[in-house]
């Protein structure tokens, strides 16, 4: 029986290890989404420069074309001018060159002014962007090293479980039915240290006698209060 002890704290530790690598390898994703929520907001405003500037340098983008646009057909309207064979053809090219000409120039004006626009907020982003990407490495690095941690977690789990096997074969079916059962009921925690005539997990008091059964190990002992399996350590003493 004292080797049974000895077996369920070995089972016990490694339940205790089991569910934590469990808990990081299922908290990863969220734990890495923080990071990433925590990181967006720490750059919110930098991002909202940035997101203008890409919108203005796209604005312009499209000024730019729709100038070469009207440019071609003022070209074309210029050509239609000078082939005018009667008034009206005369009086309808003058109008539309007159037209694209204005068209041209309200399209330049406005481009004039978002190149002011994109070379103040192309300063404000370049002088943040430094930092910015120092915090963006910092971030990497993190999620990089819990990611590497995690994984440890997730083959030493795997190892783990095998070892839980073996220890669950070699314990009696009476000794593995009960600290499964009261296991369920603790959440893992299916066994307290006896010392100093008490239960080290709800604090209550253990009968003497009963002390000095749980301290030569000859069978298992559980909790009146808490239902825990008792275990003497080596080396405590009672006071």
């Amino acid at each position: 029986m004292i080797a049974e002890i000895g077996l369920l704290i070995s089972l016990q530790e490694t339940d205790t290890e089991i569910k934590r690598c469990k808990s990081e390898v299922d908290s990863l994703p969220s734990r890495r989404d923080a990071i990433e929520q925590n990181f967006a907001a720490s750059v919110q405003e930098f991002l909202l420069v940035k997101n203008e500037l890409d919108e203005a340098t796209a604005e312009r983008r499209q000024l730019e074309e729709d100038v070469a646009a009207e440019q071609a057909k003022h070209e074309k309207f210029k050509s239609d001018l000078m082939k005018a064979t009667n008034e009206k053809q005369y009086t309808t090219a003058v109008r539309e060159v007159d037209a694209t000409k204005k068209t041209i120039s309200t399209l330049e004006t406005e481009i004039l002014k978002l190149m002011e626009k994109i070379e103040k907020l192309e300063t404000q982003v370049n002088a943040r962007s430094p930092e910015i990407e120092a915090k963006r490495a910092e971030v990497d690095k993190q999620i990089a090293e819990m990611t590497a941690s995690v994984k440890a977690d997730g083959e030493k789990l795997t190892t783990l479980i095998a070892e839980r096997a073996t220890m669950i074969g070699q314990l009696s079916p009476g000794t593995r039915s009960t600290y499964e059962r009261v296991a369920r009921l603790k959440s893992g925690l299916a066994l307290a240290e006896a010392r100093d005539y008490s239960c080290t997990a709800c604090r209550i008091s253990i009968r003497p006698q009963a002390f000095n059964n749980i301290r030569r190990g000859e069978q298992i002992y559980e909790c009146e209060n808490c239902g825990r399996i008792l275990f003497f350590k080596a080396g405590a003493t009672a006071s």
